[in-house]
C-alpha cells in the first residue's frame, strides 16, 4: 500500500542531492577510481551529515503523512508503516509489525510475522526469531520466497554471532540451504524491475533475486559478473534511496574481496550518503568508514563519523548496534582525547618557550643597546687606527715596489713589513681589550687571518716556486701542500720566514702570534722529515732558489 506525499525541501538539500548524483554517475564503478574522487565523496558525506536531521525529519513527516491517509486498523497498513520504521526506529517497527501479527487473515498475520522475524534477527534477538518461526507452518505459497529469505537471514545472523563452533556450523548449513531454496524460488518467477520508492524496504522480489545473484557471483569470486549485476540494479534506483545504499554496500564488499581499498571506501561512502539522504538510522557503512578513517590517521573525521553512528544507534534503539559500535567508539574517543591532550601539552610548552624567547630577546635588546654605546666609542678610535693603517699600507706598497729590485732588499722590507703589521695587530688588540670589545681574541684572530693572507700573497709573489722547491727537501710521505683555498700552511710560513733569514723561534713566534714552543715543535718535525742530513736542513732552506 502506497500514497504520494509531497514535501518541501530546502535549497541546500536539493544542491547536495544533485552534487551526490553527479558524483555517483561520473565515475564508473568498474573503473579505477582516483583518490580525488574519495576526497570529493568525503566532502559530500561531511556536508550531508550536517543535514542528517533534515533527512530524518523528512522520513518522519512522510510516515506521519501516510498514517493520516490510511486506516491504521488494517493489518496491511500496520505492515506498511512497520516496514518504513525498520531501518529508521527499531521500537516503532516492532510495535507496528507486532500489531499486524494479530490479524485474523492468515496471510497478513504470517507476512507481518516474517518481517518481524527478519527485524529480530537483525537486532540480535535470535531466540525470539526462532520461536516465532516455529509457529509459521504451513507457509502459504505466495509467502514461500519471503519465508526462505527470512530464515536464511535468521540463521545467517545466528551463525555470525554464534557462541560455539558446533552451533555456528549448524546455522551456517541451514542459512546456505534456505538461500538455495530462495534462489530457486525466485528464479521460477517472472520478475522484472519496478518502481523503487525512496523509503521502500523489502517491496521488490526482483531486487532480492539480483542481490542473491550478486552474492553468489561474489562467493564464486566472479567479481566482474558481480559488478555487472550491481551496475544493472543501480541503473534503476536513485542514489538517495535506501535500496541504493544496500546495493552500494554489497558493491563495497565486492571491492573489499578484490583488495581494492580505494573503490571499497568509495562505495562505502556512496552507501552512507544514500542512507543519510533516505533518513536511515540503522547502517553499518558509517562506522565502517569511521574505522577506516581511524586507521588512516584522520582522527577528526573518524570522531565525527563515529559520533554520527552513535547518535543513530541511540535513536534506532537496538542493543546489538550499541554493542557493535561501542568498542570502536571507545578506541577512537580515547585516541582522539589522547591526541588532544598531547596537542594541549605541546601548546603549553610552545607558549612557555615563546615567553622564554621573548624575555631573552628583551634582555638581548637591552644588552645590545648598552654594547652599542661602548662600540660607538671604540669605532671612533678604530677610525684613527684605520687612518694610520692606510698610511702603513701606502708605505707597504712602496716597500713592495722596492722589493722587486733586489732579493736582499726584498727580504729586509718583508721582515720590516711583518714586524710593522704584527705590531699593529697587537696594538689594536690591546686597544680593543681596553675598549671593552666582547671578543678581543676573536678580533685578533680575524686580523691575523688577514695578515696571513697578505703575507702569503707577498711572499709567493717573490718566491713563487717556494712550495715546490721546499718539498724537494722532504721525504715523499711528509711533503706538504696547501689545501684548496689556502696559499701556505703554518709549517710553510715558518720556513718561509727562515728563507727570509729570520732564524729566531721567538721572533717567528711573535710575528705569527704563536708560542715559541709551538714554533720549535714545527721546526723539529720538519727536520725529522727532511731528506739527507737533518742538521743542515734549515741551511738548505735558506739557499733555496725559488724564482725559476
Amino acid at each position: 500500500m502506497r500514497t504520494n506525499v509531497t514535501g518541501r525541501r530546502g535549497l541546500v538539500c536539493l544542491i547536495c542531492c544533485i552534487h551526490f548524483a553527479v558524483s555517483m554517475y561520473a565515475i564508473k564503478p568498474n573503473s579505477t577510481t582516483p583518490t580525488n574522487a574519495v576526497d570529493s565523496l568525503l566532502n559530500i558525506y561531511d556536508t550531508e551529515i550536517e543535514s542528517a536531521d533534515l533527512y530524518t525529519k523528512e522520513r518522519r513527516n512522510y510516515i506521519d503523512s501516510l498514517k493520516s491517509t490510511i486506516d491504521m486498523t488494517l493489518p496491511q497498513s500496520q505492515i506498511a508503516i512497520g516496514k518504513l520504521y525498520v531501518p529508521y526506529q527499531c521500537d516503532s517497527a516492532l510495535l507496528y509489525l507486532s500489531q499486524a501479527t494479530n490479524a485474523t487473515e492468515e496471510i497478513s498475520a504470517k507476512e507481518s510475522t516474517l518481517y518481524l522475524i527478519y527485524l529480530l534477527a537483525s537486532i540480535g534477538y535470535y531466540n525470539e526469531g526462532f520461536i516465532l518461526s516455529s509457529n509459521l507452518h504451513p507457509i502459504p505459497s505466495e509467502l514461500r520466497s519471503q519465508y526462505y529469505e527470512t530464515l536464511a537471514h535468521l540463521h545467517g545472523e545466528a551463525f555470525v554471532y554464534g557462541k560455539t563452533e558446533r552451533l555456528k556450523q549448524y546455522h551456517q548449513h541451514q542459512a546456505a540451504a534456505y538461500r538455495d531454496s530462495l534462489f530457486i524460488a525466485l528464479q521460477e518467477k517472472d520478475l522484472a524491475p519496478t518502481y523503487i520508492s525512496r523509503y521502500g524496504w523489502k517491496e521488490n522480489e526482483w531486487l532480492e533475486l539480483k542481490k542473491m545473484q550478486l552474492i553468489h557471483a561474489r562467493e564464486q569470486q566472479d567479481y566482474e559478473k558481480a559488478i555487472a549485476i550491481s551496475d544493472e540494479v543501480l541503473s534503476y534506483v536513485a542514489p538517495n534511496t535506501h535500496t541504493y545504499a544496500i546495493f552500494a554496500y554489497e558493491t563495497a564488499c565486492i571491492y573489499n574481496d578484490m583488495q581494492n581499498p580505494i573503490e571499497y571506501l568509495v562505495w562505502l561512502l556512496r552507501s552512507s550518503i544514500a542512507d543519510v539522504q533516505s533518513g536511515v538510522c540503522d547502517n553499518a557503512s558509517s562506522w565502517t568508514i569511521a574505522n577506516i578513517m581511524y586507521e588512516d590517521g584522520q582522527l577528526e573525521r573518524a570522531m565525527k563519523y563515529i559520533d554520527y553512528s552513535q547518535t543513530n544507534a541511540r535513536f534506532f534503539n537496538a542493543k546489538l548496534r550499541r554493542l557493535q559500535i561501542n568498542p570502536l567508539n571507545n578506541l577512537i574517543s580515547d585516541t582522539y582525547q589522547m591526541q588532544k591532550e598531547n596537542m594541549s601539552r605541546r601548546l603549553q610548552w610552545s607558549v612557555a618557550g615563546l615567553i622564554v624567547l621573548l624575555v631573552t630577546v628583551i634582555v638581548l635588546l637591552l644588552f645590545s643597546t648598552h654594547q652599542n654605546k661602548r662600540l660607538h666609542s671604540f669605532n671612533n678610535k678604530q677610525k684613527k687606527f684605520n687612518s694610520q693603517l692606510k698610511q702603513l699600507n701606502a708605505q707597504l706598497l712602496q716597500l713592495n715596489q722596492s722589493l722587486r729590485e733586489s732579493n736582499h732588499v726584498k727580504e729586509q722590507y718583508i721582515c720590516k713589513y711583518l714586524e710593522v703589521y704584527s705590531e699593529y695587530i697587537q696594538r689594536i688588540t690591546k686597544m680593543a681589550r681596553k675598549a671593552g670589545v666582547k671578543d678581543p681574541e676573536g678580533f685578533m684572530k680575524q686580523e691575523m687571518q688577514q695578515f696571513y693572507i697578505h703575507f702569503d700573497n707577498t711572499f709567493l709573489t717573490i718566491y713563487h716556486n717556494f712550495v715546490t722547491e721546499f718539498n724537494k727537501l722532504l721525504k715523499p710521505s711528509h711533503q706538504i701542500y696547501p689545501k684548496q683555498g689556502e696559499l701556505l700552511t703554518t709549517e710553510l710560513r715558518i720556513f718561509a720566514l727562515i728563507r727570509l733569514g729570520i732564524d729566531s723561534s721567538a721572533k717567528i713566534a711573535k710575528l705569527l702570534c704563536y708560542s715559541p714552543n709551538t714554533i720549535y715543535n714545527y721546526r723539529a718535525s720538519m727536520r725529522n722529515a727532511a731528506l739527507g742530513d737533518r742538521e743542515t736542513f734549515e741551511e738548505r732552506v735558506k739557499t733555496l732558489n725559488c724564482n725559476n
